[in-house]
């Protein structure tokens, strides 16, 4: 006998549109487009080919859709993000728990709102940024440690402008990151959790060479008047990073701790045992004015309201 193919678990949105009895097409344009009228109605009309709807409700889509479409269905189904609405999980599991959180709420948070008790799942920040250049406006501030992945979510849509298929009006860019040429609590080294000059060295080269990048992809947009205002700085400032921080568009915040981990990294030759912030295992996550509560709202004018007043007051140009 032949080996029987395992049928793979359906993702859930398919379990919430049956829940809602939204499966047929013409029904769930119409619940679509109530939610698109919420976040952005330039969005209404805009929704999935039933084609496309197929693809989604059947898993076969690589990655997420649109960061539009995940707003709209994100507004769909209070208390999923959209990575959650395309995980694939047990059918009977999806039927039962309805539209509230994989998780249920701890003793601590019974009492909440279902938006204010569920935890968002951690994202990939990159298709929201490249979103956020389909704007005629594009504002990104950046606090962190090194801009390594900064520089790696921004320059494939900073090239989409230099070749015409993106087209903003302005861009504005400030970045904070830490003044590597003094002493940190963090990085440190591992064995007595003192300073390492050559390291911090090492840091700097990496700062430098992604941030001028970043510098010089603005600069040249800039020059060619292929935009009419862009503008990027970089301002060092004394605070350790422990967490990174993007503000898009003024509308959306991207918050995640870096975790601490020791690794050995060669300098010259010679070892050198570091606990070091390790940027790209960061969880990002993520809080919007689109998603229809005030804690959103509130987290993003919160996040905006930081990061200017250490703009303006501890932070300083680069020297040397």
């Amino acid at each position: 006998m032949g080996e029987q193919t395992k049928t793979k678990p359906p993702v859930r949105l398919k379990a919430l549109l049956r829940e809602r009895h939204w499966q047929t097409y013409r029904t769930f344009s119409a619940e679509y487009d109530k939610a698109a009228r919420k976040v952005d109605p330039s969005l209404v009309g805009r929704g999935p080919s039933r084609a496309q709807l197929h693809r989604w409700i059947s898993g076969d889509v690589k990655g997420l859709p649109y960061p539009d479409h995940c707003r709209v269905l994100e507004k769909m189904f209070p208390g999923w993000t959209a990575e959650q609405l395309f995980e694939r999980v047990d059918d009977e599991q999806d039927a039962h728990q309805g539209v509230a959180a994989p998780a249920g709420p701890t003793a601590a948070t019974a009492a909440l709102p279902v938006d204010a008790a569920v935890a968002t799942a951690p994202i990939r920040i990159r298709p929201y940024v490249e979103a956020a250049f389909d704007r005629e406006h594009v504002a990104i501030d950046f606090f962190g440690f090194s801009g390594e992945t900064l520089h790696g979510v921004i320059q494939e849509p900073l090239d989409k402008i230099r070749a015409g298929q993106l087209k903003p009006r302005s861009l504005t860019l400030r970045i904070l990151v830490p003044d590597v040429s003094k002493p940190m609590p963090v990085p440190c080294r591992s064995d007595d959790l003192g300073d390492d000059p050559e390291f911090r060295q090492r840091t700097s080269r990496i700062m430098l060479r992604h941030g001028q990048a970043i510098l010089d992809s603005v600069e040249e947009l800039a020059d060619l008047g292929i935009v009419d205002s862009a503008t990027a700085e970089i301002r060092v400032q004394d605070c350790p990073p422990l967490f990174k921080l993007y503000i898009v568009n003024n509308e959306e915040v991207f918050f995640g701790f870096y975790p601490i981990r020791q690794h050995v990294v060669q300098i010259k030759g010679t070892p050198h045992p570091m606990f070091d912030l390790m940027g790209k295992e960061a969880s990002l996550f993520r809080h919007t004015v689109h998603d229809g509560s005030a804690v959103g709202a509130q987290y993003v004018a919160q996040a905006r309201q930081w990061f200017n007043t250490v703009w303006e007051t501890i932070s300083r140009e680069i020297t040397g």
